[in-house]
């Protein structure tokens, strides 16, 4: 039904991307009904619910259909042990109780005897030391000071702000985009105008695709980018390093 939508206006898979922000290979999983490829059921729902709309299609009524062709899982099923368990009689167990009670006794008076023998301890010729006395105010003299070291020194500062790359994100338009920082998985969403969002990495922060690159204002470290394009326009592989940085 989304492909039989999608060739009906003639769009191809790049200008869905486009139309919609879902990926292409999202785009195929979706119509193929291959939803492994996609990170969870949420994701799921939600792209089907956009891929819907631009279509012109009822989403509800491609969530009603997506749900009856997902099976869910069977629920283990547990078989019963044929093994018979023999019950004891009712007396065995205070008769088990009272002979583990009575060996403690026994047990904890062998110690105290064997610890406490009978009879006067000879005198030990040992004698404790005499306590140390506490040292004359007036004959001690004073330690001398050690002046403290503050916390952060202005090289400590300069050298914190130049360690890693941070990227704000500030949106003037509605914009979709996808980030990858250093070798960390991808992220993506949608964002309104007049909100933003702040990214940290090590080494790179690769701006993966850029649906609206009108509407995006990049601060590196502190330092305006110049612009990544035209409203409207997808920018791709915008990768932010030290060496950008420099560059500015």
């Amino acid at each position: 039904m989304l492909r039989a939508a999608r060739e009906q206006k003639e769009w191809s898979l790049l200008n869905t991307e486009e139309i919609t922000k879902i990926r292409v290979r999202y785009i195929q999983a979706l119509e193929e009904e291959e939803y492994g490829i996609l990170p969870g059921a949420t994701y799921v729902k939600g792209y089907l619910r956009t891929y819907a709309k631009h279509l012109g299609l009822n989403p509800d009524d491609i969530i009603q259909l997506y749900s009856a062709s997902v099976k869910p899982e069977a629920a283990p099923v547990y078989e019963l042990s044929d093994m018979v368990v023999k019950s004891r009689p009712l007396w065995v167990r205070p008769l088990i109780i009272g002979s583990m009670a009575i060996v403690a006794i026994v047990l904890a008076f062998s110690i105290k005897s064997w610890y406490q023998p009978e009879g006067n301890l000879p005198n030990s010729p040992y004698t404790s030391p005499p306590l140390i006395s506490a040292p004359d105010p007036e004959t001690t003299a004073p330690s001398p000071t050690v002046p403290e070291t503050p916390k952060n020194s202005p090289t400590d500062v300069v050298a914190s702000t130049q360690d890693g790359l941070t990227a704000k994100l500030v949106f003037t338009q509605p914009c979709w985009i996808e980030i990858k920082i250093d070798d960390q998985a991808p992220f993506q969403g949608t964002f309104a105008a007049g909100t933003s969002k702040e990214v940290k990495g090590i080494e790179k922060i690769e701006l993966v695709s850029v649906g609206n690159a009108g509407g995006l204002t990049v601060t590196l470290n502190g330092k305006v980018l110049p612009s990544l394009g035209k409203a409207g326009e997808v920018r791709r592989n915008v990768v932010l390093t030290k060496e950008t940085l420099n560059q500015l």
